[in-house]
């Protein structure tokens, strides 16, 4: 007697609702990474938008501190998209530590200027931004 027909063996794969369920989690996981991408990318614009700004505030400020007679006065100017402003005033050791001696005078024949740099612009994510620099330079009293 022959043996009854068997059912046929199930072949090996995968059905459609794993099929379905590994490109939802590889459609998540790809996601994310392209949502980090995008963050690191914007990320080194912001960075890049920093370093001009640096590179723009420092040439001004060494262009303005480097003419032979340092008086106070003020620039501002634009450079791309850039807005650029040096100020020079008599510096005032009061205004930076409340509690110095006012009454002291060392009788010196050069006083000191601080020179600020202040470059502003739009950042690509839309916000205002600054950098800002200073320096103090000898001068003669006038």
């Amino acid at each position: 007697m022959a043996p009854p027909p068997s059912r046929p063996a199930r072949e090996a794969g995968f059905t459609i609702v794993e099929v379905l369920a590994a490109f939802v989690v590889f459609g998540l996981a790809l996601a994310g990474i392209m949502q980090l991408f995008t963050r690191g990318l914007t990320d080194a614009q912001l960075a890049d938008e920093y370093a001009r700004a640096v590179m723009i505030a420092q040439s001004r400020l060494a262009a303005f501190t480097a003419v032979e007679l340092v008086e106070e006065r003020n620039a501002e100017g634009t450079e791309d998209r850039y807005r650029w402003r040096v100020t020079a005033a008599a510096y005032d050791e009061r205004r930076e530590t409340p509690n110095a001696d006012a009454s002291r005078d060392l009788n010196l024949r050069v006083r000191l200027i601080r020179v600020d740099s202040v470059v502003a612009w739009t950042a690509a994510d839309g916000r205002a931004r600054d950098v800002r620099l200073a320096t103090l330079v000898l001068a003669a009293k006038p």
